[in-house]
């Protein structure tokens, strides 16, 4: 394993920006769930279920989880004004009719990236370590421009490498 400061920097700007793309997300979600009304606390945790993903997914897939956030729900009790059952104007002494019922208050946490994970690169080769450097080997393999190699420089690059 090889580490380069390079793919370091590069690995935490792209960590840096996925993570503020999600954290758009993550707040438009909060304001669709805390939008949300529900009449009893039991609904209340069945949406928690679903947006925890333990519930079953969508249209055949597995339900994903973000990916740079920690998303903690809890029910919280709650009134609501509602509409009066009665046309015209009410007594002054008559109390506003409410609901009673729950919502979900959220609360979000950024994961944190730590700064070592990044920058370290795979080599396998046949190529002995008395021969040559891991840096050189990089460098050398990063540089190839034969005829095959442009089509496969997908795999010359972290992402390829990240889901081992």
């Amino acid at each position: 394993m090889v580490h380069a400061s390079q793919l370091a920097q590069q690995q935490t700007q792209a960590y840096t920006a996925a993570q503020a793309k999600e954290a758009a997300a993550v707040v438009e979600h909060i304001k669709h769930v805390q939008a949300r009304w529900f009449a009893c606390a039991a609904d209340a945790e069945a949406a928690i279920a679903e947006y925890e993903h333990r519930g079953q997914g969508r249209r055949g897939r597995r339900p994903q989880s973000w990916r740079y956030h920690v998303v903690h729900y809890r029910v919280v009790a709650d009134t609501r004004r509602t509409r009066r059952a009665r046309r015209g104007r009410p007594a002054k002494t008559d109390p506003p009719p409410t609901e009673a019922g729950s919502r979900l208050a959220v609360e979000i946490e950024a994961l944190s990236n730590s700064a070592e994970d990044n920058g370290w690169t795979v080599l396998a080769t046949i190529v002995s370590a008395e021969t040559c450097a891991d840096s050189e080997i990089l460098q050398v393999y990063q540089e190839q421009n034969t005829t095959v190699e442009p089509g496969f420089r997908w795999i010359k690059n972290p992402a390829a490498i990240s889901p081992v």
